[in-house]
C-alpha cells in the first residue's frame, strides 16, 4: 500500500490527495470542518473508455451515523477521485462501490477520514454553505448566519480569455467592493458555437468534440480559478452550461455533465444553476428567438437528476430568458427550485416596469422562495448602457423584496481582452464586435460595481433579512403634471413637412434664456418629448434622455440652471419605424421656480434655433457661450394635442419604493429628484432620518422627523456629492 498524503492548510480547499490501493480501513486523509477532502483511487485495470465504462461512488458514514452517497469523477488515465466535506468533527468511514466489481483498486475500498474543527477566518468554512432561510425569503449559511447575495457575472470566466492572474485581480477588486458570489459557466458557454475556440482554456474544451467524454484537463485548469474564488470567500454560482447546448449533446450527456460537476464540486460551498437561458433555443434555429418549451422539459429532467444525485443538496436554480423572465417559467416543476433567479431587460427606463413587476410577481408567487435578479441591465452593454440604470436595478429589486442582486458589466461577462474583444455571437453579422469592445480590465473600473457595493453596505447596517416591501408607505409629495396650456409647440428643423415624414437623422436645437443676475433658484424641472429619441443638456451638461415621447417624465435640473444666461440644448433623432410615414418632432417645457415665488417657463416654440448637422467648430454646441447666430429658426409643427402626436399619456414617473421592518426602520429608494411624502409614521414615536447618496455613499443626517397628526412627513432631497437624480432616505423609529 502506497499513500501520498498532502494537506494544503493555507489553501481555500483543504485537499487531502490520497492514493488508495488496499481495502483495509485506516485514516488516510485529514481535513477541517466544511473544508474539502479529496481521496484518490487508482484502477488496477485499464479501460478503453474510462469516462463511460466506469461508475464509482463513495459511501461515507459520519460520526453521527449519517450516510451520503458521493459520485466520484474520472481524473484522467486510471485515476478517479472523490471529494468530501462535512461540518461534523470526528472520524468518517468511506467505502467504495464501482460497477466494475472485479477492479479491487476501485470497488470495495474502505478508508477513514479525520475531520478537525476549522480554525481559519473564511466565512464559507466558519458558517458553512448556503441554504434558504426558514421563511424562504432570503439566503443564509448552514449555521443560520444571513447571507446578502451580491454577485458578479463571469459567464466565460473559465475560458482562456481570462488568465488566472487576471481572474485573481478581478476577484480582489470585487471582494474589496463587497461582492461575495461569482456566476460562472462550468461548461459550454453562451454566445458561441459548440466547440468555439473562444470557449476553450489551457486544457482544451470541456468535452471531446463528439461529446464522447468529458475532459479532465479542462477542469484541472478550472479548479485553479474556482479555488482562488473560494480562498477569497466567494460562493461560485455554477451554471452547468448554456441551455441550447442540450440540443447538441442530448439529455443523457447533460446528465453526465452534471454528475461530473456534482462529483468534482459538490463538496464545495457552491450554488447550482442548471443552465443559462434554459428556454432560449440555439441562436440559428428557425424562428429564433422563441420560447422553447421542449428544451424546458429537457432541462426539467436534468434539474430532477441534479436534485436526486447531489448528496449535499446545494441550492439549485435555473436561469431564464426574456420569455417569462423568471426561473419559475424555465422549468415544468417549480418545486425543483430553491430560489428564483430572474433575468430582466438590459434597458433603461423601458426596463423598469418589467424589473419591478417580475420581482413583485415572484415574491408573491407560490411556492415561496427567495428571488434574485441574476441578470439585469449590464453596465455599458452594447457600449452604451449608462451606469444610472445598472445602479437603479439594484435598488428597484432590493426595495421590492429581492434577497440580493447580481451585477453585470459588459466586457467582463464575455471576457473581452485588450485589443481582442470576444466578437459576434452566432446570430450576429460576421466581423462585428458583438455586444461591445470594452476590455475586462477597463470594465472592472466602471462605477456601477462600486455603487451596488455601497448599496449592500447600507443594507447591512440593519437586519435586512427581516425587511418586507412597504409599497403604500411612501409616495411623491406632488404630481408635477403639466396642463395642456403649459406645453409649448411641436418643433423641428425646417425640411419639408416633418410632421408628416422626416429623414432618419439627428437634428440639433438650442434655446437661450436669461434669469435675473441675483436669482436664487429654488427648483427647475424639465419635461422633454422627442419623436423618437432625444438628449437634453443645460449649459453644456447633459441632464435628460428620452426615448418615449408619449409619456414624458419630469426631470429635476435645478443644479444645472444658473443666474444670468442659460442655454437648453436638445439633440433629437428620428429613428426607423415600420410605418408608411415617419414624422419627427420635439416638445419641451422647462419650469423654473425662484426663491421669491416667481416662476419662469421656457417652452418649445419658433424662437428656438436649429441645425441640420454639426461640423468640427460645432463640437461645443451645447455650451451657453456657443455662437448659434448662423443656425436657423425652427419650424412650428403642431400644438399640444394636435395630430399626429395627440395628447400624452400619464407621465412615465415611477417610484418611490420602500422596504424595512415595521416600527423600526424604513429604507426608501427615490428614483427622481422630487420631495416625497412618508406615510404611516406613528406620531408618538421618535423618528430619525438620513439621506444616502447611492452614487458616492455620502450620508446626510436629517435629524428628527416630525410627522403630523395623520402620521405624514414630507422630505426633499438635499444637495449631495453626486448630481444623480436618485437618492435614498433611511428612517429609524423607536
Amino acid at each position: 500500500m502506497a499513500i501520498a498524503h498532502v494537506l494544503r492548510t493555507g489553501f481555500a480547499l483543504l485537499f487531502c490527495l490520497v492514493q488508495c490501493a488496499s481495502a483495509s480501513a485506516e485514516i488516510v486523509a485529514a481535513g477541517y470542518a466544511n473544508g474539502v477532502i479529496e481521496v484518490t483511487f487508482t484502477a488496477e485495470q485499464t479501460y478503453a473508455d474510462p469516462f463511460n465504462d466506469v461508475t464509482l461512488d463513495l459511501i461515507v458514514t459520519d460520526p453521527q451515523g449519517g450516510t451520503k452517497r458521493l459520485p466520484a469523477y474520472w481524473a484522467g488515465g486510471n485515476e478517479w477521485r472523490g471529494r468530501y466535506s462535512s461540518p461534523i468533527v470526528g472520524t468518517h468511514r468511506v467505502r467504495t462501490e464501482c460497477n466494475q466489481e472485479s477492479d479491487k483498486g476501485l470497488h470495495g475500498v474502505a478508508r477513514e477520514i479525520a475531520i478537525a474543527p476549522y480554525a481559519g477566518d473564511n466565512p464559507l468554512y466558519i458558517h458553512g454553505p448556503l441554504r434558504a432561510a426558514t421563511d424562504r425569503r432570503t439566503l443564509e449559511h448552514a449555521d443560520g448566519t444571513p447571507f446578502f447575495w451580491l454577485a458578479d457575472t463571469w459567464w466565460m470566466g473559465l475560458s482562456g480569455r481570462m488568465q488566472r492572474d487576471e481572474a485573481r485581480t478581478l476577484a480582489d477588486d470585487r471582494r474589496a467592493k463587497g461582492f461575495n458570489v461569482v456566476q460562472i459557466v462550468m461548461g459550454p458557454p453562451p454566445d458561441s458555437h459548440p466547440f468555439d475556440p473562444r470557449s476553450a482554456n489551457g486544457g482544451g474544451f470541456a468535452w471531446e468534440k463528439d461529446y464522447a467524454a468529458m475532459r479532465p484537463e479542462y477542469y484541472d485548469e478550472a479548479d485553479q480559478k474556482i479555488n482562488d474564488l473560494l480562498e477569497r470567500g466567494f460562493v461560485p454560482c455554477m451554471v452547468g452550461m448554456w441551455g441550447y447546448h442540450i440540443e447538441f449533446m442530448g439529455v443523457e450527456r447533460a446528465k453526465q455533465h452534471w454528475r461530473y460537476l456534482i462529483a468534482r464540486y459538490g463538496a464545495m460551498p457552491v450554488v447550482w444553476c442548471a443552465a443559462g437561458e434554459a428556454n432560449l433555443p440555439w441562436y440559428l434555429a428557425p424562428g429564433f428567438p422563441f420560447d422553447d418549451r421542449e428544451q424546458v422539459t429537457e432541462w426539467t429532467e436534468v434539474l430532477r437528476y441534479i436534485r436526486e444525485t447531489d448528496p449535499y443538496h446545494r441550492l439549485l436554480t435555473i436561469h431564464p430568458t426574456g420569455f417569462g423572465w423568471s426561473g419559475r417559467y424555465a422549468t415544468d416543476d417549480v418545486n425543483l427550485l430553491d430560489f428564483d433567479l430572474l433575468q430582466t431587460p438590459h434597458g433603461q427606463r423601458d426596463a423598469v416596469d418589467t424589473t419591478v413587476g417580475k420581482v413583485r410577481e415572484s415574491y408573491a408567487a407560490a411556492p415561496t422562495m427567495p428571488v434574485i435578479d441574476g441578470e439585469a441591465a449590464y453596465e455599458m452593454i452594447n457600449g452604451s448602457l449608462p451606469t444610472r440604470w445598472t445602479r437603479q436595478m439594484f435598488w428597484l429589486c432590493m426595495t421590492n423584496g429581492a434577497a440580493g442582486h447580481t451585477y453585470g458589466a459588459n466586457g467582463i461577462w464575455q471576457c473581452n481582452r485588450p485589443g481582442d474583444p470576444h466578437g459576434p455571437s452566432p446570430q450576429h453579422p460576421a466581423g462585428g464586435t458583438g455586444y461591445g469592445t470594452i476590455p475586462w480590465n477597463e470594465a472592472m473600473r466602471l462605477p456601477g460595481s462600486t455603487q451596488v457595493g455601497l448599496g449592500k453596505k447600507l443594507f447591512e447596517q440593519f437586519e435586512w433579512w427581516k425587511f418586507e416591501p412597504a409599497h403604500d408607505s411612501v409616495g411623491y409629495a406632488n404630481s408635477l403634471s403639466l396642463q395642456p396650456s403649459q406645453w409649448g409647440e411641436w418643433i423641428w428643423f425646417h425640411e419639408g413637412e416633418p410632421q408628416v415624414d422626416a429623414p432618419l437623422a439627428k437634428r440639433y436645437f438650442r434655446k437661450a434664456f436669461k434669469l435675473p443676475a441675483d436669482a436664487a433658484i429654488k427648483r427647475a424641472t424639465l419635461w422633454l418629448a422627442v419623436d423618437d429619441r432625444g438628449v437634453a443638456s443645460l449649459n453644456g451638461r447633459q441632464v435628460a434622455a428620452t426615448s418615449d415621447w408619449r409619456s414624458p417624465a419630469p426631470v429635476d435640473v435645478t443644479s444645472a440652471v444658473k443666474p444670468g444666461r442659460n442655454v437648453l440644448a436638445v439633440e433629437g433623432e428620428n429613428l426607423a419605424s415600420q410605418v408608411t410615414a415617419n414624422p419627427a418632432g420635439l416638445m419641451a417645457c422647462l419650469e423654473i421656480e425662484l426663491a421669491d415665488g416667481q416662476k419662469i417657463v421656457v417652452k418649445s416654440d419658433e424662437s428656438w434655433r436649429s441645425a441640420q448637422e454639426l461640423s468640427g467648430e460645432n463640437s461645443a454646441w451645447t455650451a451657453a457661450d456657443f455662437d448659434d447666430s448662423l443656425w436657423r429658426s425652427v419650424a412650428e409643427l403642431a400644438a399640444y394635442g394636435d395630430a399626429p402626436w395627440g395628447a400624452f399619456t400619464q407621465p412615465a414617473t415611477y417610484g418611490p419604493y420602500a422596504t424595512g421592518i415595521e416600527g423600526k426602520v424604513r429604507v426608501i429608494y427615490v428614483p427622481e429628484s422630487r420631495p416625497i411624502e412618508i406615510r404611516s409614521l406613528p406620531p408618538k414615536a421618535t423618528h430619525t432620518a438620513f439621506v444616502f447618496d447611492p452614487v458616492s455613499g455620502q450620508q446626510i443626517d436629517l435629524g428628527t422627523l416630525a410627522p403630523n397628526d395623520q402620521g405624514l412627513a414630507v422630505v426633499a432631497k438635499p444637495a449631495l456629492d453626486s448630481d444623480a437624480e436618485d437618492w435614498v432616505l433611511v428612517i429609524r423609529s423607536r
